[in-house]
């Protein structure tokens, strides 16, 4: 009978609890939007976080902001102007907006060729740059003796090396190799930036467990075989950025590809900037329809991209 009676009242004392705790979160609920109204208030006061200190680093930002897009304003303004109308006022709107800059500069730039030749320097070298990088840093972060530590050292020491300061001595190294004004000088050249995804990979692999290598080392796979088919696959986040990064670089590098290539069979698009510089004048409007055509592909590709950027620096290989 005191079972039955129990009984009875449980469902009576867990609904009045749940009632109790339903009021106690719609309290808490109450106190939090006050308490958000209340902060929200003190910071339009100036009494809360949000004052006098935080509007004027909000200004500043706004201003420095405004200055990155000067340069971008510029271009794309002046593209849409007549030469003379650009010479006359390049900061103000145009009278009327022409489009025969861009139809001038595909004319005057061979665009089959250059953007073949700036694709092909793109891939071949960004796949090299996975491909060293990856297998350069495997043995370092899985191996630990004295041999890794001088070579992890010694690569550190050629990533501080700036490349500015390597430009004579590989000039003539490339030119000795005979691969001055051929692409593939250019792409043996990129392919050095292996160091940077050497570093990327590196910290990244401390991250795979040994445990998967071990579990393939016992199903009869290679040491070759587990890096390939075990380890390279969990790097996917970080082999994405360096993707990103490399292309940006060597898509849109002009110094190395001024200084190695020479003939119009071997022109990149950067390039082809040059096609509106004259004997004695600039066709400035030219020049700045040609950049907003160069820069328009990596602008898209980033845009695409970007959201792997951050997930490439921060997750890990393994998630649970």
């Amino acid at each position: 009978m005191k079972r039955f009676l129990n009984s009875q009242a449980e469902p009576g004392t867990k609904r009045g609890a749940s009632g109790q705790t339903a009021n106690a979160q719609h309290k808490q609920s109450s106190r939090t939007s006050k308490g958000g109204a209340a902060s929200f208030t003190a910071m339009l006061r100036g009494t809360g976080r949000y004052g006098p200190g935080m509007l004027l680093v909000e200004l500043v930002m706004l201003v420095l902001a405004a200055v990155a897009i000067v340069p971008f304003y510029f271009v794309l303004l002046n593209t849409l102007k007549t030469r003379t109308e650009l010479t006359g006022s390049p900061l103000t709107l145009p009278k009327q907006i022409t489009l025969a800059n861009y139809a001038e500069a595909f004319r005057k730039m061979d665009l089959s060729v250059s953007f073949t030749n700036s694709l092909l320097i793109t891939v071949v070298s960004v796949t090299l740059i996975v491909l060293f990088g990856a297998m350069a840093a495997y043995p370092v972060s899985r191996i630990k003796n004295g041999w890794t530590k001088g070579l992890l050292s010694y690569f550190l020491i050629g990533f501080m090396v700036p490349l500015q300061t390597t430009m004579v001595p590989l000039f003539i190294i490339i030119k000795k190799l005979g691969l001055v004004n051929q692409i593939g000088g250019l792409m043996l050249i990129y392919s050095a930036q292996c160091v940077f995804s050497f570093f990327m990979y590196q910290g990244f692999m401390k991250t795979v467990p040994r445990e998967l290598e071990e579990a393939a080392t016992i199903d009869g796979c290679s040491l070759w075989q587990g890096f390939w088919k075990i380890v390279f696959p969990l790097l996917k986040p970080v082999t994405v950025t360096v993707i990103i990064f490399e292309s940006m670089w060597i898509w849109n590098d002009f110094m190395f590809a001024y200084l190695f290539l020479h003939s119009k069979k071997s022109m990149t698009l950067v390039l082809e900037i040059f096609q509106g510089v004259g004997e004695f004048t600039n066709d400035w409007p030219t020049m700045l329809s040609t950049m907003v055509i160069i820069l328009l592909p990596s602008v898209v590709f980033y845009l695409f991209m970007q959201r792997h950027i951050i997930s490439g620096l921060t997750s890990g290989a393994l998630k649970g």
